[in-house]
């Protein structure tokens, strides 16, 4: 079924009809809400591990041995990682059958665009790896009003080594020690890249703030959600991946008018709107929330999302 909206050229002056195809069921909860769960600091890495259900040692998993070990060890290295930077440990979780252990902190680098449109900011800290040894650093931007997230580029590395993991041995104990807390070289690593994170979050603010207030009209509206969500021609996927670019490109410009948050003074209209109605686009892209969330931090969608920052900053120029 084919529904028309109306794309506000500005408050008091015409309109001008777009039509799309099943429109977005809009949800206000957060994009990892069923997923990841809630924890401080006062909780140790093997409370954390029981609260996610990933200490499997308690959990007794019986198709496979226990390997709680290295779990545990990822979330204390998490845990210390974020105590060296200063950052409020916020969520921690598992994706894709337990195979990605992640961790959320708050950086406290909050900012509020006009229309009290207000961004809260994270670092993520997520091994992808079956030896735990290599951790991934994201530092990103969640929208309060429709909870569509943005990654922030830093000049900081993007993976950090485990230092808290042990090697097997061939000989009793099999097990090497296990470091308990970051060392001071460490130590003054861990705190360098997260303020390297907040100083990007900083300079983000300023470039959004001036994204809201670049004005836009519908031929750029257009024009954008046809680069932003065009198929890859590389791949060369055929008519199925043009149509269902076609259809996503759609769905954008109706969440450009009608997504949460797109009604704010921030987003009316402008290039700021542009980028988070794309955001908020992608972020809803896949199966299950598991996907959602797997595709939007590591998978296409992450990079959908790039493209979708990277042409609305070339707008301001």
């Amino acid at each position: 079924m084919e529904v028309i909206f109306e794309l506000k050229k500005s408050a008091g002056k015409g309109k001008i009809p777009f039509i799309f195809s099943n429109p977005m069921n809009h949800s206000s909860e957060k994009p990892w809400a069923g997923i990841g769960v809630e924890v401080n600091s006062s909780l140790s890495s093997r409370e954390m591990l029981y609260k996610a259900k990933l200490d499997w040692e308690v959990s007794k998993i019986p198709s496979q041995r226990p390997k709680s070990h290295s779990n545990q060890e990822t979330f204390r290295f998490y845990k210390a990682y974020f105590q060296s930077g200063n950052a409020e440990i916020d969520t921690v979780g598992s994706l894709d059958g337990a195979r990605i252990l992640w961790a959320l902190a708050r950086l406290n680098e909050d900012f509020t665009l006009p229309g009290e449109d207000e961004l809260k900011s994270y670092i993520l800290l997520a091994s992808r790896h079956e030896d735990r040894e290599k951790i991934e650093i994201q530092f990103m931007v969640l929208r309060s009003a429709c909870n569509s997230m943005l990654k922030i580029s830093s000049k900081a590395r993007p993976t950090v080594k485990n230092s808290f993991r042990r090697v097997f041995k061939s000989t009793l104990p099999f097990l090497s020690e296990s470091a308990q807390k970051f060392d001071e070289e460490m130590d003054q690593k861990a705190k360098a890249t997260i303020q390297m994170g907040r100083e990007a979050i900083s300079d983000f603010a300023e470039k959004a703030q001036s994204l809201a207030n670049k004005k836009v009209d519908e031929k750029i509206a257009r024009n954008y959600m046809g680069e932003v969500f065009k198929p890859d021609l590389l791949k060369d996927e055929g008519k199925a991946a043009e149509d269902q670019a076609r259809k996503t490109e759609q769905d954008a410009l109706e969440a450009f008018e009608n997504a949460p948050g797109q009604n704010l003074e921030s987003a009316q209209m402008s290039a700021w709107g542009l980028l988070t109605a794309a955001a908020y686009t992608a972020d809803r892209l896949g199966k299950t929330p598991d996907s959602r969330l797997r595709q939007s931090w590591f998978g296409p969608n992450a990079k959908i999302k790039k493209r979708a920052l990277e042409l609305a900053l070339n707008l301001l120029d």
